[in-house]
């Protein structure tokens, strides 16, 4: 028998047989890697990280491991006041470790590969805009679309990579006009928010380790003063509340939205300083998620006529410690508060006090039409206090 054209055979499907396990590992990986996700949506940094360094262990050619340690660094850098730099540089090392073994499976697993690579230089880019380094997070921002287009080319099925792509699409789309043809220079696509919003619906829908992810962002779009999808907002985010109780943000959020909706009582219920969810709440953070919802009950007390009882959770919130963005708007709701005992004086030298850009021009408009019938405008939603916009 001649053996010479089954050998033959045999040598040319060896390569796919070569790459099949590669593949199957990193779906494997892909599918682990859900658990850790929701560790640190939950806040669980520590559990996510050793559950990280374990999917390491499981499958150490595969950049999921590494890259979700980022991403727990990421997480918790941006909670941290002030910021650590230690949690900064760990976040940077296990990023560049995900790429460089993303960069590796390029010939096992490209598709794959080209995700990681995306995600890696799109987490690089947050990092940069979050310490306001845009000029430095264009580059990445770019380069990182390009390996997510490359990676649905390779594999459609891979719904996670249009995470990163519809939150392009979508911001790029919300920068103001005559920034836009800019923008496309240096990002290489024009923003698209129907293109944006579907391909996040998509992925909180289909998604796999980014579904969450794709959620938590459409939560906040939907809570937007620009999209103001109230309802959708609130279904979204009682979701995550209820799915992570460890997390304060979306709690919070819910107060917000409902603030926004003028459900005042509605928004104090949620808000609720005293409740018994606080004990829930990882220690780390417990202190600052009690000063939001002290203060968010003062607001909501204030602006539905309970002016003493705002009183008492006002000064209270004032003797403790906080970031210089909160006690702003303390100040705030302060001088509202001796405007609506009819006594301007004292809320003039709470309102001069504050520095805080948004809630200084407030102040500047109830100096023209003192509280209460001054605007109804209620503090940002955003967590952690500290990265309020400015």
């Amino acid at each position: 028998m001649n053996y010479k054209p089954i050998l033959a055979a045999f040598l040319c499907f060896l390569p796919s047989l070569l790459r099949a396990e590669p593949a199957s590992d990193s779906r494997k990986a892909q599918q682990e890697a859900v658990s850790i996700v929701d560790l640190i949506h939950d806040l669980q940094f520590e559990k996510a990280l050793s559950a990280a360094a374990e999917l390491e262990v499981h499958y150490p050619h595969i950049p999921s491991g590494a890259f979700f340690k980022s991403v727990a660094y990421y997480q918790r850098y941006l909670l941290e006041d002030p910021p650590s730099e230690p949690t900064l540089q760990r976040f940077e090392a296990e990023n560049r470790l995900t790429l460089k073994l993303a960069r590796k499976m390029k010939s096992s697993d490209a598709a794959i590969s080209e995700y990681y690579q995306g995600a890696a230089l799109g987490f690089q880019a947050r990092v940069h805009v979050a310490q306001k380094h845009y000029a430095l997070a264009i580059p990445e921002a770019r380069e990182g679309v390009a390996h997510l287009r490359k990676a649905l080319e390779l594999d459609p099925s891979l719904q996670d990579a249009n995470l990163g792509l519809g939150m392009y699409y979508y911001f790029m789309d919300r920068i103001p006009v005559a920034a836009k043809p800019f923008t496309y220079l240096m990002v290489g696509m024009w923003g698209d928010r129907s293109k944006g919003l579907q391909l996040l619906r998509t992925t909180a829908e289909r998604g796999q380790t980014a579904r969450m992810e794709a959620q938590s962002v459409l939560a906040s779009i939907d809570a937007s003063e620009m999209e103001r999808n109230w309802d959708e907002a609130l279904r979204l985010l009682r979701e995550m509340m209820t799915r992570y109780p460890h997390n304060p943000r979306y709690r919070l959020k819910i107060a917000y939205v409902l603030e926004r909706q003028g459900l005042w009582e509605k928004a104090a219920d949620m808000a609720d300083p005293d409740g018994a969810w606080i004990q829930d709440i990882e220690p780390t953070f417990k202190e600052k998620a009690r000063d939001v919802a002290l203060y968010r009950s003062a607001e909501t007390q204030l602006f539905s006529g309970h002016a003493s009882e705002a009183g008492v959770r006002l000064e209270h919130l004032a003797a403790r410690p906080m970031s210089p963005a909160l006690r702003d708007w303390v100040y705030l709701r302060q001088g509202n508060y001796w405007d609506s005992l009819g006594q301007p004086a004292k809320a003039r030298l709470f309102y001069s006090a504050i520095r805080h850009v948004k809630a200084r021009g407030l102040a500047k408009m109830f100096l023209q039409t003192p509280f209460p019938a001054g605007p109804r405008d209620v503090m940002p939603s955003r967590w952690p206090l500290s990265s309020l916009p400015e």
